[in-house]
């Protein structure tokens, strides 16, 4: 198991990136994390007090190579990026910029710098709505519907390029509707979970909806697992040299029940305007995990409803 002395972490100031560094400094304590976030969705306050953090953008590679040359981090976990698919719609140059450019242009400075492993955030968007559920890595070509989703997917041979031309070793996970604890309702990375609860517990800030009749399906992520399959990725021993892995609870829920479920456990009524279902969406999602377990000893080991109950606590907790 490797013992790094330092990584990187960039977006640690957003969700995922955030619930990441507090798990990785548990269990590596003596290893430095630096972040990097530009907090244009990122929470300042989210920052892990112990990472050693430098507010800017992945498109400034004097910044990027200045951290690299001072900290000579081991691993990067690329987690930055403008996640959400209606801001792509609406806003294509600036979301790729960020997305592609921003991309690459870490793992040019991973490159030049000689880390070990770049990990890299992709997505379950890239299959475009899969026609073979459960949906395999290798059955189901990458079929984007909007400029996010096409944007994650163009990382992915980006990655098997650096390693395949550089030696660069990488390796993509491709989330599934990553939710928990830390997520904001009204942030870039929120679920239909998070929306939510934050429309139940904060009524006068947002209101609840559902796009569709709610019997689309989700395959949900509990972050605590994704977290773990990115730790994970890091302790592996074999070369991935950009392999792709799904991440996910390998279930499927109808929005519904989802609806149902939180209001069992909120003991709250949740009233939900109906609207079109959204461009770009597709019907249902579910993940073969079987790659995962196999080669990266993958478990999901919160369920799906032991995590909906820490977030609902978590929602719960809050005061603002």
């Amino acid at each position: 198991m490797p013992k790094p002395k330092s990584v990187l972490v960039t977006g640690c100031a957003g969700f995922i990136g955030s619930s990441f560094t507090e798990q990785f400094r548990d269990k590596y304590p003596r290893t430095a994390v630096v972040g990097i976030d530009d907090l244009t969705t990122g929470r300042i306050e989210s920052v892990n007090p112990s990472a050693l953090f430098y507010e800017g953008s992945m498109l400034d590679r004097t910044l990027l190579n200045k951290v690299f040359k001072r900290h000579s981090p081991e691993y990067v976990f690329h987690f930055a990026a403008l996640p959400r698919v209606s801001y792509s719609i609406e806003n294509p140059v600036r979301s790729s910029e960020v997305n592609i450019i921003g991309t690459v242009s870490v793992l040019e400075a991973a490159k030049t710098h000689g880390i070990k492993r770049f990990i890299y955030s992709s997505s379950s968007s890239v299959y475009g709505g899969a026609k073979k559920l459960p949906t395999k890595e290798v059955d189901n070509l990458p079929d984007p519907k909007s400029p996010y989703a096409i944007q994650k997917y163009i990382g992915e041979p980006f990655c098997r390029s650096f390693s395949t031309l550089f030696g660069l070793d990488t390796i993509c996970l491709r989330y599934f509707n990553v939710f928990g604890p830390g997520q904001y309702g009204d942030s870039a990375y929120a679920t239909v979970i998070s929306a939510w609860l934050e429309a139940l517990y904060f009524p006068d800030k947002k209101r609840a909806f559902i796009e569709g009749d709610g019997n689309q399906t989700r395959d949900f992520c509990f972050v605590d697992n994704a977290v773990s399959a990115n730790i994970l990725a890091m302790e592996s021993k074999k070369q991935f040299m950009g392999d792709v892995f799904n991440v996910a609870h390998g279930e499927q829920y109808k929005l519904n029940y989802v609806k149902t479920l939180i209001e069992q456990l909120a003991r709250r009524s949740l009233q939900l305007e109906k609207r079109p279902p959204r461009l770009g969406d597709f019907r249902h999602s579910k993940a073969d995990i079987s790659k995962a377990q196999k080669l990266l000893n993958y478990r999901p080991e919160i369920s799906f409803e032991q995590g909906l109950e820490q977030t609902v606590k978590w929602f719960e907790s809050r005061r603002k």
